[in-house]
């Protein structure tokens, strides 16, 4: 028999606390049932705990014992944001020597739908489960990535001017009519705190995030659903700080029952058409802090 030795539980060189250590990207299938559905996702997890400044290292396979334990046990589970909370409580059961624990689970979420020219498709969106878990109890949140177009304001306003110095005399009917912009493919992330006895569906975030995009990505679009999509961009511009706030806004009124301390993140990533760069807005906050800027 082989005497080993535990070089994880030694002290280290240098009694450092280390914040998060963990393992990323573990991929396993799981089957959510919602209602009467059952969706089959193929979820990507993130795991860290706290690591206390009397030892050398985490044990990895604990984590990894306490994600089989859960999604082997559980064949079908009610959401991802649960099962981050169950690996989590886990994973904090296995490793007494952490206080902290995170959980991130994502995963593709396609979904049938009709385009504008009501062809059948499938879209692709991001769920995402995450739960903040320690000694003082838990934090989970729920949350989507969507995909949508808008127009730069800024770029606009300036066509605007241009056209008006090119074309005098203009000047009311350009101010009525949407002119010139640059169309940016923008990744908005929403995150929304799950309270106790309330829930929050991927479809709804989904609905409010692209309700305030200029328009929805689509697979297949026909001459005049490309025009449209375009046009109706257009006629609302806007920055990627426009975005985060009306998206805040349109969640607050959704759960408007939602106590203060519920969590809120929320940002816009513009995959900028005419720089090297993208442009990006968010917003880290939770309900009460927007609802007492309202009020200011």
């Amino acid at each position: 028999m082989i005497d080993l030795i535990d070089v994880q539980a030694e002290k280290p060189t240098y009694t450092i606390p280390v914040s998060r250590v963990g393992v990323r990207g573990i991929k396993y299938p799981v089957r959510v049932k919602r209602g009467d559905r059952e969706i089959d996702l193929l979820t990507e997890i993130d795991i860290f705990v706290n690591l206390p400044s009397t030892r050398k290292g985490a044990d990895f396979s604990r984590k990894i014992e306490a994600i089989n334990e859960i999604i082997l046990a559980r064949k079908v589970v009610p959401s991802i944001e649960e099962l981050s909370s169950e690996i989590a409580k886990k994973t904090l059961e296995k490793l007494n020597y952490s206080t902290n624990c995170d959980v991130s689970i994502s995963a593709d979420y396609l979904v049938e739908k009709r385009s504008p020219n009501n062809a059948p498709i499938i879209k692709n969106y991001k769920i995402l489960g995450e739960t903040h878990s320690n000694n003082n109890g838990k934090k989970t949140m729920v949350g989507v990535v969507v995909q949508g177009i808008n127009a730069c304001p800024c770029a606009m306003e300036t066509t605007r001017a241009l056209i008006s110095k090119d074309f005098p005399g203009n000047d009311e009917l350009l101010s009525k009519i949407p002119t010139i912009s640059h169309n940016q493919r923008n990744l908005v992330t929403l995150k929304i705190g799950v309270p106790t006895g309330k829930s929050v569906e991927a479809d709804e975030l989904i609905e409010l995030a692209e309700k305030v995009l200029g328009g929805s990505l689509y697979s297949l679009l026909k001459r005049i659903d490309e025009g449209n999509l375009v046009y109706n961009a257009h006629k609302n511009p806007k920055f990627v700080e426009d975005i985060v706030r009306e998206i805040a806004i349109l969640a607050l009124e959704k759960y408007s029952d939602f106590p203060d301390d519920t969590k809120l993140y929320i940002e816009s990533r513009s995959e900028e058409s005419i720089h090297p760069h993208d442009a990006f807005a968010a917003i880290d906050t939770d309900f009460g802090e927007i609802r007492r800027s309202l009020k200011a």
